[in-house]
């Protein structure tokens, strides 16, 4: 095949990967109810029927998987108690509530094999995001066999995407479980990132801020889709799958 017959199929191939649907996920669950918890997971599937649900993972004093942003509580209004430093029935106890669009919701803390139950429930794909802080984070994969186990035990391995900015994590995971899909967070990419990924056999994840055609191209050019967060605009929305992303994660934006 010449070199011009090649571009023209390289660019026939961006131009179709444009006018295909994207996949949502819905961010934290969605915006119907507190973030992370149950309500916000079911609504996300069967209010605005998201094909994804991501969650962020912390782990308890207890060794429990929980489904929380932050190792502190400050933002459901608890500042007496810490996720490292709680066991999970100390956090159960909890009434979290958080102001979302003037409506205000209450929830308790949900674990992650809740989480994982609803996704089975309602046949969505779990996007499970390990973050900096402690237990299966900092790299440190000691509790990551238990997070394989409750996948196992609702049968969703092949569905789920494990979400990381943890390069080491990713590494770990692509030697020992190589069935799991990976996607790695980048708020900015560098040249050396593609190169990456493409031995890691790593999906790009990036803020719509940072989604252009070169990362797209690029991606492309090693077999790789974009995904992108966290889109609540519709012109956002438009600019990002004109240019092509796959996975388009949102608190809300549902298109039709």
């Amino acid at each position: 095949m010449n070199t011009k017959l090649s571009l023209l199929c390289f660019l026939s191939a961006i131009l179709l990967s444009c006018n295909q649907s994207p996949i949502f996920v819905g961010h934290r669950g969605s915006l119907l109810g507190v973030e992370n918890t149950k309500e916000a997971f079911v609504n996300g599937a069967m209010h605005y029927g998201y094909q994804g649900l991501e969650c962020d993972v912390k782990v308890t004093v207890d060794s429990q998987l929980v489904c929380w942003h932050d190792d502190h509580l400050e933002r459901v209004g608890i500042d007496s108690l810490q996720i490292p430093t709680s066991t999970l029935t100390q956090l159960q106890s909890l009434t979290l509530t958080q102001v979302r669009k003037d409506i205000t919701y209450t929830a308790h803390i949900c674990t992650v094999d809740e989480y994982l139950s609803i996704c089975k429930q309602y046949n969505v794909f779990p996007v499970v995001e390990l973050k900096w802080g402690i237990g299966l984070n900092n790299n440190d994969m000691t509790l990551f066999p238990a997070l394989y186990a409750l996948l196992e035990k609702h049968g969703l391995v092949e569905e789920t995407v494990i979400l990381t900015s943890m390069q080491q994590s990713i590494e770990y995971i692509r030697q020992h479980y190589p069935q799991l899909t990976c996607q790695w967070l980048r708020h900015q990419v560098q040249d050396a990132d593609y190169e990456w990924c493409q031995q890691w056999d790593v999906t790009l994840s990036v803020p719509h801020t940072s989604v252009t055609e070169e990362v797209i191209a690029r991606s492309q050019q090693i077999g790789k889709d974009v995904a992108t967060w966290t889109v609540n605009e519709v012109a956002d929305y438009e600019r990002v799958l004109e240019l092509g992303c796959k996975y388009v994660t949102t608190d809300y934006l549902t298109i039709k």
